[in-house]
């Protein structure tokens, strides 16, 4: 767990590379819509486990990280729920900008 539930800027900047770069190649063959299906639920809750050491204090109040663990949580219970590609790419964009705003060390 890093210091005050908060993350060092190389951290966060170097996970949001990543993240891009995974979101970048779905919709691109040769990902099946079941592979795509997938591969969207895990990278999201891959972000949210990505950052999960967070102080839910700092997040902002009905914030993007707040929706993040809401979504995770409903993945994690419900096996037919799916991840609309522009809404993670959306909250994607919305998580780390809360992230660099409240959680940067």
């Amino acid at each position: 767990m890093f210091d005050g539930g908060k993350f060092p800027a190389d951290y966060v900047w170097n996970a949001k590379e990543a993240f891009e770069l995974q979101l970048e190649s779905v919709g691109k063959p040769p990902l099946s819509v079941l592979q795509e299906k997938y591969f969207l639920r895990n990278l999201l809750l891959s972000l949210e486990l990505h950052f999960n050491d967070r102080d839910s204090s700092l997040e902002k109040e009905g914030g993007s990280l707040q929706e993040l663990r809401d979504a995770a949580v409903l993945l994690l219970h419900d096996a037919k729920a799916q991840v609309a590609r522009n809404y993670l790419k959306e909250l994607f964009e919305e998580v780390f900008a809360e992230l660099a705003d409240r959680f940067l060390a």
